[in-house]
């Protein structure tokens, strides 16, 4: 169970948030984390236009801080309130188990999902249900009527209302990845990928999967037999990594990743032999010398039918004007159309003129693109890599983990504490991101000195059935934001 601390009294301690100055800033960027190995890999917004931030923080590390306002539970797990215009720790609650991934729902309920299991907590900051479903890796979509769907390992688990888990899908594939619900279809998303044996060499196909509320399978995007596969030449490895839904538009989008350019991404989800309609942009979303490095697709996908709608390819060049690897592991979409993708990028990933961070040894990266897929803002904001990313009507919230390179603005922390740390990076979306125009990456981007990491412990702690009981630990270093569950708003920043 949650602490001794109830979430109606996190909910209570955090005031409505006023909408943040106009203006193409960064709100805040801070590190969060202990002398471990820590990591942030999710992120919601709140109705209210707070964020919460999950993952992995040591129990130590906000010691050094302000102490929050409210805070409950132990654990390395945390998830953190962290409000746009106020520099303190909120409220925190911690889990034993890592938090893996949190989701929201219309009415404003929290869905968090670890190595602890799994709990729902109601717009009032009430506890409605907890269960013990769930691992490290978990990736959670709430569900109707006030349950959610899990993947946990190779299993899509249907949680009801109760908190009770119904009987498991069986989904094929090697390897789930992700999944999304849309309330509007009443159908549930999974993305993944499968070994499949071509004529005479194995390859990773990606698949989207989507299936009615009962179960039964909808529509399938991709996932085409290795043979068929091999007969286009389309040998390069894919993988499907996030599932979002559009806000406003109501599609399914997706980030996948594939070895290379000569992969299934050029042709349509559902016509093998059907060019897909990609956005070419320039060199840097055009699959050209790629050789076998990881790149990152994004598509959009019709949630009724599967059917393709466009997308776009994302890599990095070197100078030579090789590829080098971008790899997807955050996607969300906000209710103008625009996209955005973040992930790991090796050196040469794109640099908007003027961006924040603008690494060209890469690390981090964060990209917006159009509903045109058009490439509006680039940047990498550290070394390691972005996990999560949630939208707002006024600003965006990126989180992840990294060791080095993080320029920081109003930081909670200002240094890493450790082997490796989340950070979290607030910046202002309505219409006024730096546009992209420069091609190549700035020779000497502004990168934060890297300070020297501290002795490395272990940081995760073992996993457990459900969050545990007691007063919240604060920890080392600077200010550390915090979580109280409690209004939500509409962008799961999937």
């Amino acid at each position: 169970m949650i602490g001794v601390v109830p979430w109606a009294v996190l909910l209570a301690v955090a005031s409505a948030v006023p909408a943040p100055a106009a203006g193409p800033r960064v709100i805040l960027s801070t590190w969060l984390g202990g002398p471990g190995a820590d990591a942030l890999t999710s992120a919601i917004v709140m109705l209210d236009g707070a964020s919460l931030v999950g993952g992995t923080v040591a129990v130590d590390q906000l010691k050094l801080l302000q102490p929050p306002r409210a805070s409950g539970g132990s654990g390395d797990g945390a998830i953190v309130r962290i409000s746009p215009t106020e520099n303190e720790i909120l409220a925190i609650v911690r889990f034993i188990g890592p938090v893996a991934d949190l989701d929201i729902d219309a009415d404003g309920s929290n869905y968090v999902t670890g190595g602890f299991g799994t709990t729902r907590i109601n717009v009032r900051g009430q506890l409605i249900w907890t269960n013990n479903i769930g691992d490290k890796d978990s990736r959670i979509a709430a569900g109707p009527g006030g349950g959610a769907f899990v993947i946990a390992g190779n299993k899509l688990i249907p949680i009801n209302s109760r908190g009770h888990a119904e009987e498991a899908w069986d989904i094929p594939g090697t390897s789930l990845n992700d999944v999304a619900w849309d309330p509007q279809t009443r159908r549930v998303f999974v993305t993944g990928f499968e070994n499949k044996k071509g004529h005479k060499e194995s390859v990773q196909v990606a698949f989207v999967y989507a299936y009615e509320a009962n179960g039964k399978q909808a529509w399938k995007a991709y996932g085409w037999s290795g043979v068929e596969v091999d007969d286009e030449g389309l040998m390069a490895d894919t993988r499907g990594y996030r599932l979002a839904m559009g806000r406003a538009d109501r599609k399914l989008y997706l980030a996948g990743e594939s070895a290379g350019g000569n992969s299934i991404w050029a042709r349509q989800s559902q016509d093998l032999k059907a060019k897909a309609d990609l956005a070419k942009g320039d060199r840097y979303q055009q699959a050209s010398n790629t050789a076998a490095n990881p790149i990152t697709f994004i598509g959009r996908l019709d949630a009724m039918t599967g059917k393709s709608e466009g997308g776009t390819m994302l890599l990095g060049r070197l100078p030579d004007d090789q590829a080098s690897t971008m790899r997807p592991r955050a996607l969300a979409v906000d209710g103008d159309g625009r996209i955005y993708v973040g992930g790991a990028a090796a050196s040469g990933a794109p640099i908007s003129e003027g961006a924040f961070g603008g690494r060209s040894e890469g690390g981090a990266f964060f990209v917006i693109f159009d509903a045109f897929f058009k490439r509006v803002y680039a940047t990498t904001l550290c070394d390691g890599q972005t996990n999560a990313i949630a939208v707002a009507p006024s600003y965006v919230v990126a989180v992840g983990e990294g060791k080095s390179g993080l320029l920081t603005e109003r930081p909670l922390q200002a240094q890493p504490g450790g082997d490796t740390d989340g950070w979290v990076v607030m910046l202002m979306r309505t219409g006024r991101m730096v546009p992209f125009l420069a091609l190549p990456p700035p020779a000497k981007p502004p990168v934060a000195p890297a300070p020297a990491p501290g002795p490395a412990a272990p940081a995760k702690p073992p996993a457990s059935s459900t969050p545990a009981p007691g007063p919240a630990a604060p920890a080392k270093s600077p200010p550390a934001p915090a979580p109280a569950p409690g209004p939500a708003a509409p962008s799961p920043g999937r």
